[in-house]
């Protein structure tokens, strides 16, 4: 897994390079701003920490994000992933232009 994302022709000084904690920066107040879903809350588990959103960078520049939701009650769990999706890819273009992504939801609690 690489840490960057490296972008060749950003102009004629050189490459640019996104880290992938900006993905997940990037994808957490996306997420946050819909209505109805919260980010999960970081889970401590024996040796590891496990983190409700994960990006992951692969060699050929596309970017997994992984997002664990909280759905609130009573609303239309698909609705609101869906808006979740669009939300964070529109963030995902309007900041880092184009680099390829695929944004996978997982409902862990409704509240």
């Amino acid at each position: 897994m690489a840490d960057y994302v490296y972008i060749e022709n950003y102009s004629k000084y050189g490459v640019m390079g996104i880290s992938r904690r900006v993905f997940e920066t990037i994808a957490q107040t996306a997420t946050n701003r819909v209505k109805g879903a919260t980010v999960s809350a970081n889970k401590s588990r024996l040796f590891t920490l496990h983190r409700p959103i994960q990006a992951i960078l692969h060699s050929n520049g596309l970017v997994d994000i992984r997002i664990d939701v909280a759905i609130k009650s009573g609303v239309n769990v698909s609705e609101v992933c869906l808006k979740i999706q669009e939300e964070v890819a529109n963030s995902l273009m309007a900041m880092t232009e184009m680099v390829p992504f695929n944004i996978n939801i997982k409902v862990a609690s409704i509240q």
